[in-house]
């Protein structure tokens, strides 16, 4: 019986400073997915699960958890930037832009910011903008990270 190995993400090499990555699909969140994050990740916040109370702080309606909203653009830039990656290098310059409520689409892009070689010949350090909108085009947010991304040949 024969294997197919399927080759997914991109090395080091693969990557141009400058190039922008529209990633695939976008994800609609619903009111389900935002009580069901909020409540496993133990947020207290009321405007992300009290509708009167959200209505109150000057919301239209319930807010999407934020940090939902920064792992959903996140995970949709995966498979473009860091399926390949040694190590995620954290976030920076992070920026929620607009409120995301239930019922939202959320795609996202990110652009190749700058590439730099490692003291180890077999990795090298990417960093990317990755911005988030939704439906209407708008940002909702935005933020930058360095992704550790290995080589496809060790110089």
């Amino acid at each position: 019986m024969a294997i197919r190995k399927i080759e997914r993400g991109h090395f080091f090499e693969d990557f141009t400073v400058g190039h922008v990555f529209k990633h695939h699909w976008g994800r609609t969140i619903n009111e389900g997915d935002n009580s069901l994050f909020t409540t496993v990740t133990m947020n207290f916040n009321p405007i992300y699960f009290n509708r009167p109370y959200a209505r109150a702080m000057g919301y239209r309606d319930i807010v999407v958890n934020h940090m939902l909203v920064l792992n959903v653009v996140f995970g949709l830039s995966v498979e473009d930037l860091s399926e390949r990656a040694i190590a995620h290098l954290g976030y920076e310059k992070l920026k929620f832009l607009d409120t995301v409520y239930p019922g939202d689409t959320l795609t996202s892009q990110s652009e190749v910011l700058e590439k730099r070689d490692t003291s180890r010949p077999d990795r090298g350090v990417v960093k990317f903008r990755t911005t988030g909108f939704n439906q209407d085009g708008r940002k909702v947010l935005e933020y930058e990270r360095p992704v550790l991304v290995r080589k496809r040949k060790a110089e």
